[in-house]
């Protein structure tokens, strides 16, 4: 928001009409406004506030102290304050209730307060024209809310800082500020882009505690192999250690000593293989030594029964040898 010019008629210490051009200080990029007590320095900062939001910080009872001590019954009342923002330029011309002479009968009569807002149209012939957008409290309030995104306690605590309202802003909770902060300068885009980081994160952690409760219940279903099989060290437990880190060490010394074991009984196989085939070989030759020597006292037999039937051989080859 920038503030480009402002007029005060018959508003605090200013009777008549007061113009500020903010414009001819833009090039110094910082002004200061002085002048001695009373002479109206706060009132310049009351007016763009009151024209803005309907009322001033120092007057929180109302408007009723805000038309100038100095006018006549018949004399206006208002403030003009024109400024732009990123979406255009704007004129607020508000006024607020006061006593007037009344047109009829004598006496004094109420004057309502009254506002409106404008907006300035580019032309290509002229400077622009002015174009009403509001005429009533509500509307006005509403659309002034949507052009500069601030509140009015917003506005107080950080465009304009009234008198001790500085130490309020700087004694403010981190909530408030924050609020203030984001819609100062616009940091809902950045919120956005924590919450989806915010949202992956809270993805990611879930995963991991999913990928650490399978790693946590294969862990316990290795020590309970390892327990079963009597592969503990010494220094090593079947409980569990105070981290992963060591139970996953004492899983591994537990598989260097599986492995031991399986060489172990593998040199073991091959020991009872060479003596199984020895074995075997020996079995071979005993057997085969069994069935000569089952041979052998068959032929004895056969050659003891021969020896036996031999004189009834003779017998009968004589015999024969005769009968020729």
């Amino acid at each position: 928001m920038r503030l480009h010019r402002l007029e005060i008629e018959g508003f605090g210490p200013f009777r008549s009409r007061q113009s500020v051009d903010f414009d001819a200080f833009a090039d110094d990029g910082i002004f200061l406004i002085a002048g001695r007590t009373g002479a109206g320095k706060s009132s310049i900062l009351d007016a763009v506030c009151f024209a803005l939001y309907g009322s001033v910080p120092r007057y929180e009872g109302g408007e009723k102290r805000l038309r100038s001590d100095h006018c006549e019954p018949d004399d206006l009342s208002e403030v003009v304050v024109e400024f732009s923002t990123t979406s255009g330029r704007y004129r607020v011309t508000r006024s607020p209730e006061y006593m007037r002479p009344a047109k009829r009968g004598g006496g004094l009569t109420k004057q309502a307060s009254g506002v409106q807002l404008e907006v300035l149209e580019p032309s290509d012939f002229d400077q622009g024209t002015w174009v009403t957008l509001a005429a009533k409290e509500k509307r006005v309030a509403d659309e002034l809310d949507e052009i500069l995104q601030l509140s009015r306690e917003q506005f107080l605590q950080v465009i304009l800082l009234a008198q001790n309202r500085f130490a309020r802003f700087l004694l403010a909770d981190s909530k408030e500020r924050q609020g203030l902060l984001r819609r100062l300068f616009g940091t809902e885009r950045f919120e956005d882009v924590q919450a989806r980081f915010d949202d992956r994160r809270r993805a990611s952690e879930n995963a991991l505690a999913g990928v650490f409760a399978t790693v946590g219940a294969r862990l316990g279903e290795a020590e309970r192999v390892a327990t079963a099989a009597e592969l503990w060290g010494e220094s090593d437990s079947a409980t569990d250690p105070a981290s992963t880190e060591e139970r996953i060490t004492a899983l591994r010394a537990a598989l260097t000593r599986a492995e031991y074991r399986v060489e172990r009984r593998g040199a073991e196989r091959d020991d009872a293989e060479k003596s199984l085939s020895i074995a075997d070989a020996a079995l071979t030759a005993a057997r085969d030594d069994a069935k000569a020597q089952q041979e052998r006292d068959r032929a004895r037999a056969a050659l003891t029964s021969l020896e036996s039937a031999q004189p009834e051989i003779d017998a009968a080859r004589l015999a024969l040898q005769r009968a020729r």
